[in-house]
Formats: structure tokens, C-alpha cells, sequence
């Protein structure tokens, strides 16, 4: 009887440890559990609403002979974590204590904004010309837009394909004046804000600096373009 019992408590035994999870699998869960709650809350700061999170583990020697940790293993990611390459800290502070420096590569898909057919240098833009499509925004180096909105008026610098992710390197801001143009002059100094009439010597796109005469004193300033017909100035 006592052999029978003995022979079971073996097999029990042998059971739990080939379900026994290995300090590799540990650590993966624990960076794909973590991270991808890092990355959810990175996708809402930027409000996004329809994206997919993806953590890749580069490189992890499954041949280091180190010990499951009885407790849960501790992450020190780089503040602020970014998209793509990261270096991320892994440590067991229990029993044989150890910590590895795990390269990860973080992505995150989400729909962006590409045109929808071949476009001419210089031609402005329409959401006729405007499509969205699914990109990994770790490797948009250059920027991106989310939002049709964003992109409705600017102008494209260079001849583009179709299918182009947009982002400002390749095209203009909006020309909201002309040279010649009649302009309203905004200049604010803290909670003091006047208006006066003035006519842009330059042509002005969003949110680019032009030169401009106030019609009242003559004189000629550099002012901001916020919107069409207004350019703004602090002083």
C-alpha cells in the first residue's frame, strides 16, 4: 500500500513539473501582459480607436540556465517608451535573484492617411484624393496623419504615388493668402488683444511667418498665418 501511494506522489510529482512554466515563458508573458498595457494606454493618449497592439522579443537565449522566479518578475522600461526598439530591464528579486536586459520592439497598427491615386506636384488636396489604410506606426519615421482633416487643403511638394502615406515632409501647409491680399492683423500682449487692418506683402501658408503692412501705421511686421485673411502677432 505504501509503494502504491509512493509510486502515485512520483507521478503527481512528474506531472507538475511537466506543466511547470520555465523562466523563459515567464518572462515573455510577463513583457507581453505589461508592455501591452503600456501600449494600450499609449494608443488612447493618442486617441486612437481602432489599432492593434504587437510586442516582438527580439533575441532571448532560452539556453541561460536561469530559475523560475516564485514571484512576479520585475519590468523597468525606458521612460518615455516609444514605438519600435526599446530596451527593457527583467528581474527576479526572489530566491536566485537575476536581471536581463531584453531588447523589444514594440508596434502599433492603426489606420492612417494615404492617397488613393497617383497626385501632381502642387496640386491641393481633396478627400476625393484621400483614403486610410492600415500601418505599423513604429515605422513611420517621417510622421503620419489619422485624421482626412488634417490633410483637406495642403499642397504635395513633389509628384506622389498612390497608396502614399502623407506626412509633412511631402506635402504643404494650406496657402490661405496671397501677396496683395487685405488682412486682419490679431496682436495680443497677455489678456490685451487688438485688431487692425493690414495687406500681406507675401504669400502665407498655415501656420508659416509672412510679412505684412499695418495700413494704419505703415509700418511692416512679420506676423503668423492662423486662418484665411488673419495673421496673428505677439508682442
Amino acid at each position: 500500500m505504501i509503494n502504491r501511494v509512493f509510486i502515485v506522489l512520483l507521478i503527481l510529482q512528474a506531472s507538475s513539473f511537466s506543466h511547470a512554466q520555465s523562466w523563459h515563458e515567464q518572462l515573455q508573458e510577463t513583457l507581453q501582459t505589461q508592455l501591452g498595457q503600456e501600449v494600450e494606454l499609449m494608443a488612447q493618449n493618442m486617441n486612437l480607436l481602432d489599432f492593434q497592439p504587437h510586442i516582438n522579443i527580439s533575441y532571448l537565449d532560452s539556453r541561460l540556465n536561469l530559475s523560475l522566479c516564485s514571484e512576479p518578475l520585475t519590468l523597468t522600461p525606458p521612460q518615455p517608451l516609444k514605438l519600435g526598439r526599446n530596451h527593457v530591464k527583467v528581474a527576479c528579486k526572489t530566491g536566485k535573484q537575476w536581471a536581463l536586459n531584453v531588447p523589444v520592439d514594440i508596434n502599433l497598427m492603426t489606420q492612417v492617411v494615404v492617397l488613393n491615386q497617383p497626385i501632381p506636384k502642387g496640386l491641393s488636396l481633396k478627400e476625393s484624393h484621400l483614403d486610410y489604410q492600415m500601418q505599423n506606426l513604429a515605422g513611420l519615421r517621417n510622421g503620419y496623419y489619422l485624421k482626412k482633416e488634417q490633410v483637406i487643403g495642403k499642397q504635395t511638394k513633389r509628384s506622389l504615388q498612390g497608396l502614399t502615406v502623407l506626412n509633412s515632409h511631402i506635402i504643404l501647409p494650406a496657402l490661405m493668402i496671397r501677396k496683395g491680399d487685405e488682412v486682419i492683423i490679431s496682436a495680443s500682449k497677455g489678456a490685451m488683444s487688438v485688431k487692425m487692418p493690414g495687406e500681406a506683402l507675401n504669400d502665407g501658408r498655415e501656420g508659416r511667418q509672412i510679412r505684412v503692412k499695418n495700413n494704419r501705421s505703415q509700418r511692416i511686421i512679420k506676423a503668423t498665418v492662423v486662418a484665411v485673411g488673419l495673421v496673428e502677432v505677439q508682442f
